[in-house]
């Protein structure tokens, strides 16, 4: 097992505060003890009042060196600080248990966990064995009553203060005193003894004097001056008083008093009681929320740690990070409210060990670790250094040290416990040591306080004014001078100090595009420099100068010019001959920043403060839900102050809407608009001028479609603001426009007949009984009825009933085979459809017999342009209608559709459910029969005698000279016949 031990050594004083954040713990000093031993469980300072050495003391409860019957007794090795020999085992004990004189085992040194607790006061040192037990009741019982050694230079004596007759349970029988332990500065020493009285726990203390001169080396030891806790009621059992213990002056009177945790005390809540040293009286006790486990006490302050605290997170879920109360005194046995330091890993056990480190920084205040012993990289355990301050420790620790070492046979836990204020290596500054049984130890590095400074001139700059020139040109440009100066000083540093200076133009503008200036003699807006400075000498100073870009070549005319002086230390040219290398005092800025202002418009103390108004109005009233919405805000945006630079309308929209455009008018400004990103937040941006002069009035008109409202929307709102890069007044009022939503769903129903007419009666049509295919009944009629949303909202639920033309006198009329539905729809019946199992479709559907037929269907959630279809399949009775009361006679059979809407999905809208009905209707037509068709014989017959008729006639008329009479002279003629020879003539001419 190796102990790498850090130490945490005060440097010298700084010119400036300076934190602990000095620790170089790249170097370590490693200190081995055996393996498996525990080395490293327990550690303190040992410093002998003559200064003459160093030694770290520490503990290894389960070192087996014993070559006697004795497992396992421990071990307490001293390792010399900053020397080259070995650490070496401390004699304490190697006697073998010892026996009466009856030859029975009296005592039972394995396992005793000696060096679980390890204390020296300069001159003395205090070693315990919490697990020791003895034999009582006439050797019949093992009581771990637990046992110390006290050690002077090579006198050693044995301090068992519960080794007494008071045994059993009930006394001190389980005391295990040396569980926690400390020194007075009274040449006292207190142990604390958590199992006392049925583990109430117990306080003992006594005088160191008496210790060495009453030992004789009997089973039991009476003092004089002994004080302890006495026993409580039984509602204190199994409280572990006396867990850990501390001491401190908390009442100013001059004598150290007794502070000790209670972890399980107040139903497992855990408090610090604080007994006065005069007497051991309990004088205060403070009772946490969650179990306390470990402390520390420095002058009257008080830090109470609670490594097992667990906090809630982010998520709401409890996680067990650790916390530290500090009780800053104020008088007597007071005490402020407690400042809570609390852990940040979960099962860390932040707080598990505390140590004052005296004041490190030498700022007047005290300052503390903390360890978390299962926290960091693979749990290797951290070590918190917070400095303190008027209001107590800073909550943000000035440097964290890690655990770097891993243990094969259990977790590495480093910082399981701390100690410090001490000066170990005799440079005058108080130090600590972290350890565990695997920790290291760290040289305290000189610390250099550095004093920077920059310097503009002017610091005001005129554009106008250009009384520079841009070198290997003639062109003007306005310029300005930067100034920067070091001063450094740190004891134990160099003569000379080598710093890197590193200066910046126009921070604020992370583009080089964007830099507003430049340095002259680069034309950059970056230069560094090497600077020699004599340690505690005079300030070392340098000037460059800087010039102005063009004005028309940026927008950002507010904004200041922002200047930044980076300085850092040449370590390796400023390290010691051991190669320690010093560090920068931390709490100095790194850097240093200036500004300079460019010259506006804008009055004798170049700020401008302009007057911005905004207002909106919507072109509607309201939208609907489901609609693609297109909305029109109407923005005047107004300055009726001094001129407002880089002004720009911020438009906040809802997520619902979608920014599509400016409107173009000439009656309306034009406008630049886009959108952008703001801490993921949505929003149009629209240029309204650099700068947005006084008087100006901007009028315009952007467009937004709206869409994708949800069911619990009541409203849309658009937030508009006018935002510029000035100082002063550089916003507008935020204003709203709020357009409310509203809900309509247009609801239809139609309906079809196939086909829409029957001819009876059907020829070679006859009735069959009983039916067996539908063609047996009659003609399909096919009734379609949509129920159609055209929107734009949404309806849920609708209810659809149909009538139907079932029976007409006593007989069926149409006769319902089956049905299909396409859509959110469900029809139901209580009766059941085609009894005679005619050929149907592959859907049944049962109907209500009333006086007509009722069919019944529930119609789901429909959203805009959706349908939901019934298709009713029946047959036409034709046989009813070849009865002889319905012959000759044409009829119109309909069926009325009829819907409601029942409910709609907007809950915080007032809506209007619609209804309507439709009626499809098919005509039954009557065709009467005609005449008989007349035989083919007798037409024939017919045909016959008129021919013979007609030469009868012809015959008659013959004989009487009909056809050889004379005709009457024609006149046309004979002038026509004179004619011919004329036109003969001249056609032959």
């Amino acid at each position: 097992s190796k102990l790498h031990f850090i130490q945490l050594l005060h440097v010298p004083a700084c010119l400036a505060p300076c934190g602990s954040f000095n620790l170089d713990v790249d170097k370590p000093s490693v200190f081995s003890g055996p393996e498996g031993s525990y080395f490293g469980f327990s550690v303190d300072f040992f410093k002998p009042q003559d200064n003459q050495r160093s030694d770290v003391l520490i503990g290894a409860p389960r070192a087996n060196i014993s070559s006697s019957n004795v497992v396992e007794r421990g071990a307490v090795y001293s390792c010399p600080w900053r020397a080259s020999s070995s650490c070496q085992m401390l004699q304490f004990d190697n006697t073998d248990d010892r026996r009466n004189t009856d030859g029975k085992q009296m005592e039972f040194k394995s396992k005793q966990w000696f060096g679980a607790s390890v204390r020296s006061d300069g001159e003395h040192i205090l070693a315990c064995a919490p697990l020791y037990q003895w034999s009582t009741f006439g050797v019949s019982e093992r009581e771990p009553v637990g046992t110390c050694y006290l050690k002077k230079g090579d006198k050693v004596v044995e301090y068992s203060p519960c080794r007494s007759s008071a045994s059993s349970p009930e006394g001190q029988g389980f005391c295990q005193a040396g569980f926690s332990a400390d020194f007075l500065k009274n040449n006292k020493v207190v142990v604390g003894g958590p199992g006392s009285f049925y583990w109430q726990g117990q306080l003992i203390s006594d005088d160191v004097a008496e210790i060495f001169t009453r030992f004789d080396r009997n089973y039991i030891t009476q003092y004089s001056n002994t004080m302890a806790t006495k026993s409580a009621g039984a509602q204190y059992d199994d409280s572990y008083l006396g867990y850990s213990v501390a001491v401190g002056d908390f009442n100013d009177d001059g004598k150290e008093d007794y502070v000790t945790g209670v972890p399980r005390g107040d139903k497992a809540l855990g408090y610090v009681n604080i007994f006065n040293g005069l007497n051991m009286e309990s004088m205060l006790n403070y009772t946490g929320t969650q179990c306390s486990s470990s402390f520390v006490a420095s002058l009257v302050d008080l830090l109470v740690g609670a490594p097992l605290f667990m906090d809630r997170g982010s998520d709401g879920k409890l996680r067990e990070v650790g916390q530290v109360s500090v009780y800053l005194g104020r008088s007597g046995f007071s005490f402020h409210p407690p400042q809570l330091l609390t852990g940040s890993e979960v099962y860390a056990r932040y707080g598990s060990a505390i140590a004052a480190l005296g004041d490190l920084d030498m700022d007047g205040y005290n300052d503390v670790a903390i360890s978390a012993p299962y926290g960091g990289f693979e749990r290797n355990g951290l070590v918190y250094i917070h400095n303190g301050g008027p209001r107590g420790p800073d909550s943000t620790p000035s440097q964290v040290l890690e655990g770097k070492w891993a243990s094969s046979y259990m977790p590495a836990s480093f910082g399981y416990s701390l100690n410090g204020n001490t000066d170990i290596d005799q440079n005058g500054y108080p130090g600590t040591n972290t350890h565990k049984l695997l920790s290291a130890e760290a040289q305290a590095r000189p610390v250099i306080s550095v004093n920077a400074t920059l310097d503009m001139t002017p610091q005001i700059i005129n554009p106008e004014e250009k009384n520079c020139k841009l070198p290997g040109t003639n062109t003007p440009v306005s310029c300005f001078k930067v100034k920067y100066c070091l001063k450094a000083s740190g004891r134990g540093a160099p003569a000379t100090l080598n710093f890197r200076v590193d200066l910046m133009l126009d921070r604020l503008k992370q583009k080089e595009a964007t830099k507003r200036a430049l340095f002259l003699h680069s034309r950059s807006f970056q230069y560094s420099k090497n600077m020699t400075v004599n340690n505690g000498g005079t300030t070392a100073c340098e000037e460059q100068e800087v010039f102005l870009r063009d004005d028309g070549e940026f927008r950002d005319k507010i904004t200041p010019i922002s200047v930044v002086m980076e300085y850092s230390l040449d370590y390796q040219r400023a390290a010691d001959q051991s190669g320690l290398l010093p560090i920068l005092d931390m709490s100095a800025p790194s850097n240093v920043t200036k500004q300079a202002h460019i010259l506006l418009d804008c009055g004798e103390d170049n700020i401008c403060k302009p007057d911005l108004k905004l207002s909106v109005k919507s072109d509607r009233e309201q939208i609907y839900i489901g609609d693609d919405n297109a909305l029109t805000l109407e923005v005047s945006a107004e300055n009726q102050g001094e001129g407002a630079y880089e002004a720009e309308l911020h438009v906040y929209p809802p997520q619902q809407a979608d920014f599509t455009g400016v409107v173009r008018s000439q009656t309306l400004s034009r406008l630049s608009c886009a959108y952008k990103k703001e801490n993921q937040t949505k929003m149009v941006v629209c240029d309204l001028g650099n700068p947005m002069k006084g008087g100006t009035k901007i009028l315009a008109e952007l467009r937004f479609s709206v869409h994708q409202l949800s069911e619990d929307d009541t409203s849309v709102k658009f937030d508009l603001q006018i935002v510029s890069s000035n100082q002063f007044d550089n916003t507008s009022p935020r204003i709203s426009s709020v357009t409310k939503l509203a809900v309509l769903a247009k609801v239809s129903i139609r309906g079809s007949s196939s086909p829409g007419q029957v001819l009876l009666p059907i020829a070679n049509w006859k009735p069959k009984e009983p039916p067996v295919v539908g063609d047996d009944i009659g003609p399909q009629i096919v009734h379609v009825y949509e129920l159609l949303n055209s929107g734009p909202s949404t309806f849920s639920k609708a209810s659809l009933e149909v009538e139907w033309p079932y029976q007409f006198k006593n007989g069926s009329l149409l006769y319902i085979t089956s049905y299909e539905t396409e859509g959110p729809i469900n029809c139901t019946t209580e009766v059941q459809i085609n009894p005679l199992n005619v050929s149907r479709q592959k859907h049944t559907l049962e109907l209500l017999y009333a006086e007509c037929l009722r069919l019944r269907c529930q119609v789901g959630r429909l959203e805009r342009r959706k349908n939901a279809i019934l298709f009713i399949y029946s047959r036409l009775d034709v046989n009813n209608f070849l009865r002889t009361e319905n012959q000759n006679r044409s009829y119109v059979v309909r069926s009325t559709a009829s819907f409601s809407v029942i409910e709609m999905p907007y809950k915080n809208l007032e809506t209007e459910l619609p209804s309507n009905s439709t009626t499809v209707s098919v005509s039954v037509i009557w065709v009467t029969d005609g005449p008989p068709p007349v035989p083919g014989w007798v037409v024939a017959l017919a045909v016959l005698a008129g021919l013979l008729l007609l030469a009868l006639l012809i015959f008659i008329m013959y004989k009487l000279g009909f056809f050889k009479r004379v005709r009457p002279p024609q006149d046309d003629c004979t002038e026509k016949e004179q004619l011919q020879p004329e036109e003969n003539g001249n056609t032959d001419a």
